[in-house]
């Protein structure tokens, strides 16, 4: 096949892509729609599930936001520079993922704007307030960090010219290049932000798996062990879609993308493999310890109704197949390693899933089964049309943000456009 019929094919590829992500957008968001009109009736929650594939997901995006933040700490607080050409485009998928999760989480209250009480009338015995103070600091630190690293390649495109000059001039906050004084200080304050985010980021997942951790009567999760875990799966999906993003967008010479490529999914296979230990550590001194509470639990996962996202999704797509990516020949090539990536995002997708929703369908106490008979006291989930939409959309959404992010900003530093050092 010619190159300029392959181009052809790859660019028809796109255009349909592209299309199929903006038609599930917009019908994600007539879901959203539909589920504020409605309310919760529009999903199979119950009183006994009341946490289903939005939580799932909101927990998932968190953690590919941590995951990405963290390893942009990597970069400019210690000074990794093997990384540095993937530090903007970590802190972007940061700072989506985040808005996603709060978003998921937004849709899955039944009251939405109740989530005002939070600061309104504010618990400071509750776990939960306390997170959505981290999760303020949070956007706070990663939008500072972003306008510190992108204001001179913003500055320097505004001077170019073109359409989007007056945009770039309104994002830099400035009609001048900042010059080597000032590019020198924002290094250090982005070390410095770098610094504030790590127990912050650590704050935002880690204490994500605390809300879980404090709920006594589930299996699984009464563990001071679960918000590490928590923690740890969030650098392995977060080092995944980085991976993912920086194959398939970032712009360079083949060898140095390769490198840059290579370097990550790497570090990727190394948290995926202390996540696989925790994993091990749980299941077999649950096991062998022989508590039924918990042992139900982990049953549930590994042979309940939903078995196969356990040992097709959570440990096929997110173990065996990176790992063996990476260990094969197959690591010598760029796209492939970003299947690896790709792998471990699906992979982690299937935990979170596994964290939430088999605990919740082990009655608490015995009899509950039978001690109401109404649809919404029913045991057992899945989630309903309405909630995979909205959880479609979100993701499309995603999409869209990221390619209109990478279309606009300087997300690559250039010897044209520089950025602020990675490093004091």
């Amino acid at each position: 096949m010619s190159s300029h019929r392959q181009g052809s094919v790859g660019f028809v590829l796109r255009v349909v892509g592209l299309g199929l992500v903006v038609a599930l957008a917009a019908i994600g968001a007539g879901a959203v729609v539909v589920r504020m009109r409605d309310g919760l009736m529009v999903t199979q929650l119950t009183q006994h599930v009341p946490w289903g594939l939005w939580i799932g997901l909101y927990i998932y995006f968190i953690g590919l936001s941590a995951g990405a933040f963290l390893l942009s700490t990597l970069i400019y607080v210690f000074g990794v520079r093997k990384l540095e050409a993937a530090g903007p485009t970590a802190l972007i998928q940061a700072l989506g993922c985040m808005l996603i999760a709060l978003f998921l989480i937004f849709v899955d209250l039944g009251h939405p704007w109740r989530f005002l009480n939070v600061f309104l009338y504010w618990n400071p015995s509750s776990v939960l307030a306390w997170e959505c103070l981290f999760y303020t600091g949070y956007v706070i630190i990663i939008l500072g960090e972003l306008f510190l690293l992108l204001r001179v390649p913003l500055a320097v495109r505004a001077q170019e010219g073109g359409p989007l000059a007056g945009l770039f001039r309104l994002l830099a906050l400035t009609r001048e290049v900042p010059d080597a004084a000032w590019r020198a200080k924002a290094a250090r304050w982005v070390r410095i932000l770098g610094l504030i985010g790590i127990p912050v980021a650590i704050g935002v997942h880690g204490g994500t798996g605390a809300i879980f951790a404090v709920a006594k009567a589930r299996p699984n999760w009464f563990s001071g062990l679960f918000p590490i875990i928590f923690l740890v799966s969030a650098l392995a999906s977060g080092g995944g879609l980085l991976t993912l993003l920086t194959a398939a967008f970032h712009r360079a010479p083949p060898e140095k993308k390769y490198g840059l490529v290579r370097q990550l999914a790497f570090l990727t296979v190394g948290f995926i493999a202390l996540d696989a230990l925790l994993l091990g550590s749980e299941v077999l001194v649950t096991e062998y310890g022989e508590i039924v509470h918990e042992e139900i639990g982990w049953q549930l996962v590994m042979f309940g109704p939903f078995w196969w996202v356990f040992w097709f999704v959570q440990l096929g797509c997110g173990l065996i197949v990176p790992v063996l990516l990476v260990a094969l020949p197959t690591r010598r090539s760029t796209a492939w390693l970003g299947v690896a990536g790709a792998s471990v995002a699906v992979g982690i997708l299937g935990t979170r899933l596994n964290i939430v929703i088999p605990p919740l369908i082990q009655p608490a106490l015995e009899g509950l089964t039978t001690a109401y008979h109404h649809p919404r006291f029913a045991w057992g989930y899945f989630p309903s049309t309405n909630e995979w939409l909205v959880g479609l959309g979100a993701i499309a959404w995603g999409i869209l943000a990221f390619l209109a992010a990478r279309a606009i900003l300087p997300l690559e530093p250039t010897e044209d456009h520089p950025a602020a050092e990675p490093s004091a």
